[in-house]
This record gives structure tokens, C-alpha cells and sequence, in this order.
């Protein structure tokens, strides 16, 4: 499911480095460590197990096989220590990172070990190298690498849009495939690998979620080029409708229960697909919506007067200004809108999901879903909307 993508413009980078969170490029460099790295005939199959943890792709252990049973078996997690390089969201090379583990286990000829604080959303890795300090015949590296495995991630099917404006989709599909609610979900500018970037895709389809609130869950992977431009954007919107109404004939979609949300550029969006489809859309959360990039979204509030929204935004937001979704809680009010809900969250707040003050950071104050990803109200409001 992983897809690179290059900024085309030098005005696409300036933009990234204000409105979204994270784009997997490709380095522009070859380091000396990865030239250097050759694989280790002694493994049989090495299996990365990940999760898509709030603050992103995340691996659990590496489950590394030899070809024969394991003789050593005083090794320890210290013994071993990892060095690599990533992408990073907006960058044209890499970065350097290191972890440790803090787990090892030892069955016959399997070893799997628990990293420690590992510092990097995994699908931005390019390439690593552990080292074993006591044996080498246990070093592995990227190149050993048999199978990525990212439970609920991995449950969803990537489609093809091939109409006005094609883009890929990932598709959740539910336990129960008919009548069912839908939650299409938009991402923020840049950050094309949707369901491995934080959880506002993933969260709905986990099991957990889905024993309460069953439903499909669409996710558009939208390019930086579609996505800044508002005939680009209108476009997609128009075809995600299609594959809505298609799924609608087909029964496999209940149609008094469209949900809408996104984040950053999926929040503006958010806004402007129920400006467009009123009529579609039984509910919306819109998460520090990047309201300040349309010039006609604040023109249109009157046609979505009747969607139930509810909008999330930091109060130390310095990518989009919190006074923009201050303003459209505003004007909506004085539409007479139907229902609209506003919560903003404080410094402090953020800081206790794991935001930082620091505008360069993976996870600035600008990324208000960490917290409402971990708040079940949200989606409990969400589904309780039947239009």
C-alpha cells in the first residue's frame, strides 16, 4: 500500500511545510551504510510486525528465522542495536536515526526482538542495519526483509478511480456488506500514505470500533497537485459521489448514513464535499480545517447549513490559524446552521496526547486528531447522525 510521490513545484514544498504531516519521498542520496549492507544467507524469513499506533506506523517486533535452531541463548536485547535512514514528511533526503530494543525472545531457531522508542513512522524507512555486538552471524538488515505486516491496515483493498480525476482509494469493507454506514475520510495535504500516517482512517476499522459501530470506511488518496487546486479537488469529489451512489445501488451502503471528516486539507475538504452534497451527508468532523487555502469555502457555508458538524481545533495551532475555524463556527451560528459543535484544545491539552510546541516536529499543535482519534465521543456524535 505504500506509494511515493514527488512534490512537483517549488510551491507545493512551501506548502508542505505548513499544511500537513506526512509524505513518504525518495531520498535523493544513497547512503554509504545502505551500500554497504548485503544480506545474511542464514535467514530464512524475517517478518516486520507493525501497528498504526496514533502517532503512526509503528513496529512491534522483528521476527527474524535462521536455518537452523539458535545455539546462543544467553543473547540478550542489549546485545543488539539498530542504525538507518528515513524520509521524512517534506524532505528531499534522508535523516539518520538509531534505537535500541528492549525485548528479546529466543524459539528454536527464531529470534524476536521489541525495539525501544523507535523514533521514525515506519513506512518512511529506507533502510536499516542491526548489529549483533557478540555474534555477527545475527546481524540483519532492510534487505532481509521477507514480509511487513500491518493488522486493519492491511484489511483494506486499494481501488482505482479512472473517471474525471484519477486517484487510488483504500476501501474498508465490513463483516456485514449490506445497508451498512460509510465514513470517507480525507487526508491532510501531502500525506498520501493515509492509512499508515495516523489512525483517522484505521481507527474505524478497528475491530474493537467495528463490534460498535459497524461500517465501510473510504479513504482517497489524493496528490499534491489534485489537492491544491480547488477545480482539482471539486473533481474528486464528484467522483467519490459516484463510487457512494454506485455502492448505494448496490445496497452495500445505507444512504442516511454518509459520514464525512477529515483533517488539515481533509478538513477543508470535509467542509466543501457537504457544501457540495448536502444532501448526502448525515454528519461531519471537520479536525483544524485548512480553511484558509479556499477563497469560496466561507461563501458557501449556507449550502451545508443542514449537515450536523462538529469542528476540532488547537488553540497554539500554528499552521492554521485556530481563528479560522473560530470564524466559520461563527458564521454558521449566523446561518442558523442545524447543529454545530466546537471544541478547542489547549497547549497543555495537546501536550498530553503527544503534540509538541516545536512547528517542525512529526506531530506539532497542528495535529488536533491525536487527540480526537482517542476520543470515543467523537464517533459515538458521528453515528448517532441519520440524516
Amino acid at each position: 500500500m505504500r506509494k511515493n510521490y514527488r512534490i512537483i513545484t517549488t510551491l507545493f514544498i512551501s506548502l508542505c511545510l505548513l499544511a500537513g504531516c506526512a509524505k513518504n519521498q525518495e531520498p535523493t542520496e544513497t547512503t554509504e551504510e545502505s551500500t554497504e549492507m548485503s544480506k545474511n544467507e542464514a535467514i530464512t524469513s524475517l517478518e516486520v510486525n507493525t501497528t498504526v499506533r496514533t502517532i503512526g506506523q509503528y513496529p512491534e517486533n522483528y521476527v527474524i528465522t535462521f536455518d537452523e535452531d539458535i545455539s546462543n541463548s544467553d543473547l540478550k536485547a542489549s546485545d543488539f542495536s539498530m542504525s538507518g535512514n528515513a524520509s521524512y514528511w517534506g524532505a528531499k533526503t534522508t535523516r539518520p536515526f538509531s534505537c535500541e530494543f528492549q525485548e528479546i525472545s529466543i524459539q528454536k531457531n527464531t529470534l524476536t526482538l521489541v525495539p525501544k522508542d523507535f523514533p521514525e513512522k515506519y513506512f518512511y524507512v529506507e533502510d536499516f542495519h542491526v548489529t549483533c555486538s557478540v555474534d555477527s552471524y545475527y546481524n540483519f538488515s532492510s534487505i532481509d526483509v521477507t514480509s511487513i505486516i500491518t493488522p486493519v491496515a492491511d484489511d483494506f483493498e486499494t481501488l482505482s478511480n479512472d473517471n474525471r480525476m484519477p486517484f487510488d482509494y483504500h476501501l474498508y469493507t465490513p463483516s456485514e456488506e449490506t445497508n451498512m454506514p460509510i465514513v470517507v475520510v480525507f487526508h491532510g495535504f501531502g500525506d498520501t500514505s493515509n492509512l499508515l500516517t495516523y489512525k483517522t482512517a484505521v481507527e474505524w476499522a478497528e475491530p474493537e470500533n467495528q463490534a460498535l459501530r459497524p461500517c465501510y470506511v473510504l479513504a482517497p488518496v489524493i496528490d499534491d497537485a489534485t489537492y491544491y487546486s480547488a477545480s482539482g479537488r471539486d473533481k474528486v469529489f464528484d467522483d467519490i459521489k459516484d463510487i457512494l451512489d454506485q455502492m448505494i445501488t448496490e445496497n452495500k451502503v445505507d444512504p442516511s448514513r454518509v459520514y464525512v471528516m477529515g483533517n488539515s486539507f481533509g478538513g477543508l475538504s470535509t467542509f466543501e464535499f457537504c457544501e457540495k452534497y448536502p444532501d448526502t451527508v448525515a454528519g461531519a468532523l471537520a479536525l483544524c480545517p485548512a480553511l484558509t487555502y479556499s477563497t469560496h469555502v466561507a461563501s458557501r457555508f449556507k449550502d451545508m447549513t443542514e449537515v450536523p458538524i462538529w469542528i476540532c481545533h488547537a488553540s497554539g495551532d500554528n499552521t492554521i490559524p485556530v481563528s479560522a475555524s473560530q470564524n466559520a463556527v461563527k458564521k454558521l451560528e449566523e446561518l442558523s446552521a442545524k447543529e454545530v459543535h466546537y471544541t478547542e484544545y489547549s497547549d497543555e491539552e495537546m501536550n498530553s496526547f503527544g503534540a509538541s510546541s516545536d512547528p517542525d516536529a512529526t506531530y506539532s499543535y497542528h495535529h488536533v486528531e491525536l487527540a480526537v482519534m482517542e476520543t470515543d465521543s467523537y464517533m459515538e456524535w458521528l453515528f448517532s447522525k441519520v440524516k
